[in-house]
């Protein structure tokens, strides 16, 4: 969440990688970029939090055996297993806050250089206490403990009644005219209502550019979902080439689409329309959805959304 919707932050962030000794492991992301760790075993699937015997990924060893020091200067190499820049966390970092905005942020929440940084809002050194609780209730080590609510946090520095009233769905106003602050809560900029799909086959970033993952971007909101949700059973992934042709042929047979991101991996908006009715013009097939009860692409009824990919011929 930002302060001001219409100036979502679209930072991109290098992530710079230290030349570390020869036995360092290394593994490489989905988008070409080789992650360097220290102990050979370690990956970027490894979880090495509440764990002394990784000490060394993210601290540097001082005389007596402690880790005092971080290895890295930067957060984003830091917690590089996360790939956090804005497009792929729920909050942007690395910005840069106005001298207004930085007044709101309370004293226990450390800026560096007067930019928000990952340890913003994360405790670190939660991790090395050997209290268990923080472990199981605490897990993100966030410097407000997200048991009564996970929200909690962001209304340290948001102001709460702003948000709760914020839904960036009410895409529409009362003229029938499109909210355009709303749009760039997702959006660097306007789409083209008339021409973007959000279909990566007729140019997604080009025709909507998205400020982001889009899968995150609901994150940002819909944080909690049923134990049964999709989601839950490792849906965000490229569909395997028989469900992919049962998707381009539901698109043709129901005239909707079924959007994949840019990397062509099912998303959230694959099978839920974010628009609201009327910003899609009604006949067109990215209107499919839009208004609708779940805001699912195929009906609620029964099944349709899953035979929309699943299907038994």
């Amino acid at each position: 969440m930002v302060d001001r919707i219409a100036s979502v932050p679209t930072l991109c962030f290098a992530l710079f990688l230290l030349l570390l000794s020869s036995s360092q492991g290394h593994a490489e992301e989905s988008d070409g970029r080789q992650l360097v760790f220290v102990n050979p075993d370690v990956s970027a699937t490894t979880n090495i939090h509440f764990n002394k015997y990784y000490c060394s990924e993210c601290h540097l060893a001082a005389d007596d055996g402690q880790y005092p020091r971080l290895r890295f200067d930067n957060y984003t190499q830091t917690c590089r297993c996360h790939n956090y820049t804005p497009e792929t966390y729920t909050h942007p970092v690395g910005i840069s806050l106005p001298p207004e905005k930085r007044k709101k942020i309370p004293a226990d929440f450390p800026l560096k250089n007067g930019k928000i940084t990952c340890a913003t809002c994360h405790v670190m050194s939660l991790q090395c206490q050997a209290d268990n609780s923080v472990k199981k209730f605490n897990r993100s080590f966030l410097r407000v403990n997200p048991r009564p609510s996970r929200t909690a946090i962001c209304f340290r520095c948001h102001n709460e009644a702003r948000y709760r009233m914020m839904d960036p769905h009410n895409q529409i106003d009362q003229d029938g005219s499109i909210r355009e602050e709303k749009c760039l809560y997702c959006h660097k900029r306007l789409p083209d209502v008339n021409r973007a799909t959000l279909d990566p086959r007729q140019g997604l970033e080009e025709l909507v550019a998205p400020i982001g993952k889009l899968d995150v971007l609901c994150y940002r909101c819909h944080f909690k979902q049923v134990k049964l949700h999709p989601i839950n059973a490792n849906h965000l992934r490229k569909p395997p080439p028989r469900i992919l042709k049962n998707i381009r042929r539901s698109e043709r047979k129901l005239g909707i689409i079924m959007p994949l991101d840019a990397q062509g991996k099912i998303t959230c908006v694959t099978c839920h329309n974010p628009h609201e009715r009327g910003v899609i013009q009604q006949g067109k097939a990215g209107a499919g959805g839009a208004g609708e009860a779940g805001r699912l692409r195929v009906s609620k009824n029964g099944d349709k959304i899953c035979l929309a990919c699943h299907r038994n011929n």
